[in-house]
């Protein structure tokens, strides 16, 4: 029987001063915020843009994503799901196969309140072909049995094999996990926490 390890990794910052460019809702309005998304991942897999030129996403020269940033300038809509799909690659640079790969987002800040940094942690989520997985902590999907993509068909991603995943942004209250209508103002930071879990028999 296969025993896993997993692993917590921390990406933090993904820019949201950029904002939304679509929404589901007909009237809606833009405004910013001062919320900082950049990116940090461990060695076992890297983070690259899932299209050519890369969009809503910041890269470093090496080419590997820094920063996420929906709409890159024109504001987060209220009252709106906004859905960014498959902006972000995942690859599987270790050598074995990862079988889980969930997301959690954590708010923290030096001005806001538990409870609104729980509000933005609500609002926030990753998706895959259409659906939007839940959080670690909650069902915990697992991004390789939710995309439909052929590099996961056997639910694992192994060595040198990718998967996209996207963003969204869930700003109608009561619609889901939360109840803003709108990202608050001040300053805060967010970070995407990866956990993969892998075969640790197959590890040397």
């Amino acid at each position: 029987m296969l025993t896993r390890r997993q692993t917590v990794i921390g990406i933090s910052g993904f820019l949201i001063t950029g904002g939304i460019i679509s929404s589901s809702a007909s009237d809606v309005t833009s405004s910013s915020t001062n919320a900082s998304f950049s990116v940090v991942y461990e060695r076992s897999i890297t983070l690259t843009p899932a299209t050519d030129p890369p969009v809503h996403v910041q890269t470093n020269e090496a080419g590997y994503v820094t920063a996420i940033t929906p709409g890159e300038g024109s504001g987060v809509s209220q009252r709106a799901i906004t859905r960014f799909e498959d902006i972000v690659r995942v690859t599987n640079v270790g050598t074995v196969g990862i079988s889980g790969l969930t997301f959690s987002f954590a708010a923290t800040s030096d001005t806001l309140s538990d409870g609104v940094l729980a509000d933005i942690e609500s609002a926030l989520a990753v998706t895959a072909d259409g659906e939007t997985l839940s959080p670690a902590g909650e069902s915990g999907d697992n991004l390789l049995e939710i995309s439909e993509r052929d590099s996961v068909a056997d639910g694992v991603l192994d060595p040198g094999e990718s998967v996209p995943f996207g963003v969204q942004i869930n700003l109608v209250p009561d619609s889901g996990r939360g109840t803003l209508s709108d990202l608050p103002d001040g300053e805060y930071d967010i970070e995407l926490r990866i956990a993969v879990e892998r075969d640790e028999t197959s590890e040397s």
